[in-house]
């Protein structure tokens, strides 16, 4: 259904194709010691999209009840005491324990990370809060959590440093084991995983390198088994740069799942600056033309959080600071993402005539995908209606909106 360009940061490069247990990551590692700019995106998703998701989905489960995956949870907290993706999920979970039942359950393989993860859920617990902290590869888990999250909608974030799970677990066993049907209640299943461009560079490397690498065969099928097939050989090998290969590859893996899921998906590409290499792209699967609309939302809105926390520190003594300009830039941004929205509009009243906004997210937001938002889109059909082009005033919940010609003028 969609697929972001979008130019994000991580500090963090994996070359090994290891998941964080398989390198033996914990908490003494420099990654957990401080938030990186690129914590504070995929943070920034996490928050903005899964009490949304949670609030929608839950209405229509047993007891409001909405499980949540975490595959490679880490320790839970930064060591300067900053939140990880589990303090600000349980964190999500209180906020909305009045009306919704966000059952967690949050794996992590390294001993050290396990338990400081173990010490914060247990905090949570004995708030009322549901949440379980399991040790070991998700892998081993995965059809427990699947079993105690039948009937209920289920959220999973899977952010290995490497390969992480299978195409077969992903498609078969989290999307497979659970109806297609209905998606917007009980069954609901949305997944958001990191998929390792470095990995790719690297194993694809292999490919073409004349070295009889150790493990090679076992690498290269190791690919396969996260690809779904060995058809990213061909792609590699295909493509004139590594830039080409990660594109075609990483859309050539969402392609196949959001086919064998039926669903739609986003992906997000994540460098460690805006002009070097992506790192690894986020990848979201939804079932629901809710879902894709709710993210799209929640990555704009990190995105703005992404580019904030890019900024230059401030030295003392100077006159000027990035951040003194840093809203100035923000609405410029804004300004051309409702220019292009509304190109983008007027070329779907000459193909279409009338049509509504939720009928066509790809087209709107063509060029500006996974950077604009509603807010972007309501303020190009505004304009539209201003300069007479359309009967629709932009007022009302944006995707419901229908655009259509302008009123016909009498003829004196």
């Amino acid at each position: 259904m969609g697929a972001s360009e979008a130019v994000l940061d991580d500090d963090v490069l994996d070359l090994s194709g290891e998941s964080a247990g398989e390198r033996g990551l914990d908490s003494s590692s420099p990654f957990f010691v401080s938030k990186k700019a690129a914590a504070v995106l995929k943070h920034a998703i996490l928050d903005s999209y899964v009490m949304p998701f949670a609030s929608k989905v839950g209405r229509y489960a047993p007891d409001g009840r909405v499980v949540y995956l975490d595959g490679y949870a880490g320790p839970g907290r930064y060591e300067d005491g900053t939140p990880g993706s589990p303090a600000l999920i349980l964190d999500s979970a209180a906020r909305i324990a009045g009306f919704r039942q966000l059952d967690c359950y949050f794996v992590e393989r390294a001993p050290k990370n396990y338990q400081s993860l173990a010490a914060l859920v247990s905090e949570a617990s004995a708030q009322g809060l549901a949440a379980h902290a399991l040790k070991g590869h998700v892998e081993k888990h995965l059809g427990q959590i699947l079993d105690r999250a039948a009937g209920a909608p289920l959220f999973a974030f899977l952010d290995p440093f490497g390969l992480g799970l299978s195409f077969e677990t992903l498609t078969q066993q989290i999307f497979g084991s659970r109806s297609i049907h209905g998606t917007t209640g009980r069954h609901a299943t949305e997944v958001l995983l990191n998929f390792n461009a470095n990995a790719v560079r690297r194993i694809g490397g292999l490919l073409t390198s004349p070295k009889d690498t150790p493990g090679k065969p076992a690498t290269l099928r190791a690919m396969d088994a996260a690809c779904g097939g060995s058809w990213w050989r061909e792609e590699f090998l295909a493509s004139q740069n590594n830039t080409e290969a990660v594109r075609r590859i990483t859309t050539g893996f969402a392609d196949r799942v959001a086919r064998a899921v039926r669903g739609g998906y986003w992906t997000i590409d994540v460098r460690n600056r805006a002009r070097h290499q992506v790192a690894y792209c986020l990848v979201h699967f939804s079932r629901h033309k809710e879902g894709m609309w709710l993210f799209g939302e929640a990555a704009s809105l990190a995105q703005v959080e992404w580019r904030r926390a890019c900024l230059p520190p401030t030295e003392e003594g100077t006159l000027f600071n990035a951040g003194d300009t840093f809203d100035d830039e923000e609405e410029q941004r804004a300004r051309a993402w409702v220019a292009r929205i509304r190109k983008n509009l007027e070329g779907l009243q000459q193909q279409l005539g009338t049509f509504t906004i939720d009928d066509h997210q790809n087209e709107i937001l063509a060029g500006v995908l996974g950077q604009a938002r509603n807010k972007h889109i309501r303020a190009a059909v505004k304009q539209l209606h201003k300069d007479g082009k359309t009967s629709c005033n932009g007022v009302g919940d944006v995707r419901r909106l229908r655009v259509t010609p302008p009123p016909q003028r009498r003829q004196p």
